[in-house]
């Protein structure tokens, strides 16, 4: 079939198809705007939905369907692809539904990536004025790419895309919730129930809409699509089976300070490895969005680079799918949360530890010298447990200058003054309420 041909036959099954049930997702889009828009993301996050969702509010705004697209560059009918898909793709939409020139038409490309110079086509439609918007979605960073942010300066909006917050987990169940009367209110014992089911089960879209599916082996499934098909296959990674045990041996080691080195001699007795290959490695599993890192805060770029890094996995659902030791190491997971959070928010996130191994979970950087503290104890009930988490807390507090900091727990709200120093205490699941804003909106790239 020639490319008109599968482009028609795409064209007319989006036309004549109905827009699914969409829940909401705290994130949005300016459409209004003449930027190219790119909602990235891990596999299976939602960015499909997303797109869908401002499809909805387009035609809930009076915009007609025929003046609206979306594709998805990974449809069958479009395999295999001929390199011409994009080029003919206006003049083939137009010709199906014709219009002046004045009538503003949008375009839902989605897994753009999957399109070899896909950038280069964006670009000359934005360069041309051509009266078209285009939102674009991918599930690797290569979106952001350095050539890609070089060819698009200035033209793009990004988004970034997530498996549900607890917050929004909590809006699925169409559970209202008034944050100042939770504390003392009933309803704090089904949120209790609830963020026990999202610490479990996690938030990818499919694991909450199917309450019933078996989420370990669907999350499961996600992790072997994320590792084989947008890592190895993409990168040519030459011995999948090694990858697959370290991007395992990451996620059951979330939280726990490592080095490129350690790991390198850790799998040096499975089948010998570089360093170099190791820091690539693990730039795919970030690339894909599985895994982040976060580095050790130091004045010095030279000696919080040469610092052990942590790493944080995406979802606490994925997390106990593929390794199971989780939905017993409650502690990590709750930590994991907590980064998982203050990333979607956009901060600056670094750990420290100072010289006699005190450290604190997260410092949060605003601008040059402005810090924000958090520890993260699930139990502060043994005292040497809680002397320990203090400590390290009022050693960063000193260290920062800091006069406030915060420790999350499961349970506990409190407040209490040390040395002329605020320690708040809050449960968890109350502090993902409170903490959860809408999505980065997006700023022209500069």
């Amino acid at each position: 079939m020639d490319t008109v041909a599968k482009l028609k036959t795409a064209i007319i099954e989006w036309q004549e198809r109905d827009l699914p049930k969409l829940y909401d997702r705290q994130s949005s889009i300016q459409l209004e705007l003449p930027h190219i828009n790119d909602i990235i993301g891990v596999r299976r996050c939602g960015k499909t939905y997303f797109m869908f969702q401002q499809i909805e509010e387009l035609i809930n705004n009076g915009v007609p369907k025929s003046h609206i697209l979306y594709l998805n560059i990974d449809d069958d009918r479009l395999q295999p692809l001929n390199g011409d898909e994009l080029e003919r793709l206006i003049d083939t939409f137009r010709e199906l539904y014709p219009g002046g020139d004045d009538e503003r038409l949008y375009f839902f490309l989605d897994e753009i990536q999957n399109f070899p110079g896909w950038e280069q086509w964006i670009k000359g439609i934005y360069d041309r004025k051509r009266n078209l918007k285009i939102v674009i979605s991918g599930s690797n960073a290569s979106l952001l790419s350095e050539e890609v942010a070089n060819r698009l300066t200035g033209r793009h909006l990004t988004t970034r895309m997530y498996p549900f917050s607890f917050r929004e987990y909590v809006d699925h169940q169409n559970i209202p919730v008034d944050l100042k009367t939770l504390p003392y209110s009933e309803k704090k014992i089904e949120i209790k129930r609830l963020f026990q089911e999202y610490l479990i089960r996690g938030g990818f879209p499919e694991v909450i809409l199917y309450p019933s599916a078996d989420e370990t082996v669907l999350l499961q499934s996600y992790f072997d699509d994320i590792i084989f098909r947008d890592i190895v296959t993409r990168h040519g990674v030459r011995n999948p089976t090694l990858f697959k045990e370290l991007a395992i041996f990451c996620i059951s080691n979330v939280a726990k300070p490592h080095t490129y080195n350690s790991l390198r001699k850790l799998f040096s007795g499975f089948q010998t490895i570089s360093t170099d290959a190791i820091i690539r490695y693990l730039s795919y599993l970030e690339d894909a969005f599985l895994l982040f890192s976060v580095r050790h805060y130091d004045d010095s770029l030279k000696r919080q680079v040469n610092k052990p890094r942590k790493l944080y996995c995406v979802d606490p659902g994925m997390m106990n799918a593929v390794s199971f030791r989780f939905s017993e190491d409650i502690g990590r997971l709750f930590e994991n949360l907590v980064f998982i959070q203050l990333y979607r928010t956009g901060r600056d996130i670094y750990y420290w530890q100072d010289d006699r191994g005190l450290e604190v979970d997260f410092v949060l950087k605003t601008g040059l010298k402005t810090f924000a503290l958090i520890q993260v104890s699930i139990d502060l009930s043994d005292p040497i447990t809680r002397d320990g988490e203090m400590k390290g807390l009022l050693s960063a507090m000193n260290h920062f200058g800091v006069t406030e900091g915060l420790i999350l727990t499961s349970d506990v709200f409190d407040e209490e003054i040390l040395s002329d120093k605020t320690i708040r205490y809050r449960p968890l699941w109350y502090w993902l309420l409170t903490e959860d804003k809408p999505g980065n909106m997006g700023s022209p790239d500069r």
